[in-house]
């Protein structure tokens, strides 16, 4: 008995789809926030929101992508965060750094913006 291999293209084109649409989707949900949301609230869910994506050190839709892909071929290295590259060649010390710096950038911009 052959064991038959499982077609993993939708994988690939899976994660393509996710690609295409994660940005446009990101940016229709900021328009949306801002006219939804005023002042402080809404910078601080933005600010937020932000400062997880570099502590968890990229986004989860581009984590997902890279996932689905890298079903699809094994050998596919993902380099969708400056974060993580950043991580990986100088080690935790730069990413806590990194995360510090722009959470201190946005706060700052939030005191700025709206005190």
């Amino acid at each position: 008995m052959t064991k038959s291999r499982i077609d993993t293209k939708v994988y690939w084109v899976l994660g393509h789809l996710i690609d295409l649409v994660h940005m446009p989707f990101v940016i229709a949900l900021v328009l949306w926030g801002s006219a939804r949301f005023t002042g402080e609230l809404y910078v601080s869910i933005v600010v937020t929101t932000v400062a997880l994506q570099i502590g968890l050190m990229g986004c989860p839709c581009l984590a997902l992508t890279a996932k689905l892909k890298q079903l699809h071929d094994p050998n596919y290295v993902s380099r969708w965060s400056l974060t993580v590259f950043l991580y990986r060649k100088y080690g935790p010390r730069v990413g806590i750094a990194v995360f510090v710096f722009f959470t201190t950038l946005g706060l700052a911009l939030n005191r700025f913006l709206f005190s």
